[in-house]
């Protein structure tokens, strides 16, 4: 199953042929963390919707699509660290190219400025993140590797970003249902709490 290989044989795999079933599988295992990526970078300007960021990653895959795939052709490195922080980089740069074009140019928010969601135990910005790597830890050891880009974009789009469940699989890349996206949810939280760890705003558990 192409969900299986990893992530740089697979790219390889892809780039050796025109086999539909593996690009698509490298779509499906890439464009989760690309829109998670675009949303974050959108926030500096506005609140993101799903259309525009459906519009942004469409803009992403077709610079890395183009001129036969030459951007993808020129990831060297074999881990797949390298080419996932790759991809973050487009999809980011795609997003504030858009923003700083003169027909879309608006003012870009302040760092200080960005709504950062309150736990509601009202910790400081210091022991979120403090918090948030101990789970993202967990998250990298605790999540399957088919759907580990797919999950954590679900968890940290709910429990950081504000979004709904609903919110989320209005996400067309995201690819669940309501019900699917507060499964997703309802398992890592249960993950998590079997390892010691509370997910920030628990209040909003789904």
């Amino acid at each position: 199953m192409p969900e299986e290989i990893p992530i740089r044989d697979l790219l390889d795999r892809c780039l050796s042929s025109e086999n539909e079933e593996l690009w698509l599988a490298f779509v499906r295992r890439t464009q989760p963390m690309m829109a998670n990526v675009i949303m974050n970078t959108v926030r500096r300007w506005k609140e993101p919707n799903p259309g525009l960021v459906d519009d942004l990653l469409q803009e992403t895959f077709l610079k890395l699509f183009a001129h036969d795939r030459k951007a993808l052709r020129s990831i060297r490195n074999a881990h797949e660290n390298t080419i996932f922080g790759y991809l973050k980089v487009v999809a980011g740069n795609t997003a504030r190219d858009h923003f700083r074009s003169p027909k879309n140019k608006i003012e870009e928010i302040e760092a200080t400025d960005l709504v950062v969601p309150p736990s509601p135990d009202g910790w400081d910005r210091i022991s979120f993140n403090r918090l948030k790597d101990k789970i993202q830890e967990r998250l990298d050891r605790l999540s399957s590797s088919e759907t580990y880009q797919r999950d954590v974009s679900i968890f940290w789009l709910y429990y950081e970003q504000g979004y709904s469940a609903k919110e989320v699989a209005s996400i067309p890349q995201i690819g669940l249902t309501t019900k699917g996206v507060e499964s997703t949810l309802l398992r890592l939280t249960k993950l998590l709490k079997e390892e010691g760890l509370e997910p920030p705003g628990q209040d909003r558990a789904p």
